[in-house]
């Protein structure tokens, strides 16, 4: 399985850090633009991805499902069909697929620990 983009996460650490859902949007939508633009990947690498823009919703307060999938609806129909049951689903937390967070000198960061 693929490693996640730096520069992906690095957008949505920023946007739990600056508890700004606008933030999560714009990372969210960044990385549905990225991902799209290129031949379906592997589900579980996507799924891996997905965590900590499902956990920054959480903890902004907001429904993952509401906040993502509307964002989602720009992308492939290949994404969609990865990400709408993985949004249902309750187990998802970070140490679960291998994510935690921690502190950085920019301040709290998610980091995917395989």
């Amino acid at each position: 399985m693929g490693k996640p983009a730096k520069s992906l996460i690095a957008h949505v650490s920023a946007a739990l850090r600056d508890e700004s859902l606008d933030h999560l949007e714009a990372a969210f939508a960044r990385y549905v633009e990225v991902l799209s633009s290129r031949d379906p990947d592997d589900s579980r690498d996507v799924m891996i991805n997905l965590v900590p823009y499902i956990d920054c919703a959480r903890r902004l307060g907001r429904d993952p499902e509401s906040v993502l999938g509307l964002i989602a609806d720009s992308g492939a129909a290949w994404f969609r069909e990865i990400l709408d049951p993985f949004l249902r689903r309750t187990d998802i937390a970070l140490g679960v697929f291998g994510w935690k967070l921690i502190e950085t000198p920019d301040g709290i960061s998610y980091k995917w620990i395989p």
